[in-house]
């Protein structure tokens, strides 16, 4: 999945996929860090930096100066992940925002308050796309009653890129297993 083209300033691409698609998004930010500053702000605790790093060994000698071009904060609760936004300067650098939902699928935190605290991080990523881009990747909600959540998400976005999920195929266990 190709994402580098779709990234330009004002723009926000939402990546919907199973496991938040951790592989592409540590590929996006070793390509991103190689030619400038990448924020990535993660909400799954989902961040591969040990992956990162060995993407940068592939690409370039010079792997301290390109890690240091990655700048990481993660949030564990869904009030941490708004304040985490609120406190995130607009500059113009890509940011990337790991499984953003994760901490609304919280079943501690009611359907409404979710709701209202995603609205207002909503606020504050429309602050940040106005002037870099914004990726943003999602995974399905672990409680169906919490789908609505991707949709307002979604709304959102100039792209959606949606990677196939898996489908569980019944098969029939054998009596009398094969060694």
């Amino acid at each position: 999945m190709n994402i580098l083209p779709a990234l330009f300033p004002t723009t926000l691409v939402i990546v919907y996929a199973p496991d938040a698609a951790r592989e592409t998004i540590s590929r996006l930010t070793a390509e991103l860090a190689l030619h400038g500053h990448v924020t990535v702000l993660d909400g799954g605790n989902r961040f591969q930096a040990y992956r990162v790093t060995q993407l940068l060994r592939q690409k370039t000698t010079q792997i301290n100066s390109a890690a240091k071009n990655i700048f990481i904060r993660r949030a564990f609760t869904c009030y941490q992940m708004l304040a985490l936004l609120e406190g995130t300067p607009s500059l113009q650098r890509p940011f990337i925002i790991m499984d953003l939902l994760a901490t609304y699928y919280d079943e501690h935190v009611s359907t409404n308050e979710a709701r209202r605290l995603l609205g207002l991080c909503l606020r504050e990523i429309d602050r940040l796309r106005q002037f870099a881009p914004v990726l943003l990747t999602l995974a399905p909600p672990l409680l169906p009653e919490r789908s609505f959540l991707i949709d307002l998400v979604c709304a959102r976005a100039d792209q959606v890129l949606a990677r196939d999920m898996p489908v569980a195929v019944p098969s029939q266990l054998a009596l009398f297993p094969v060694y």
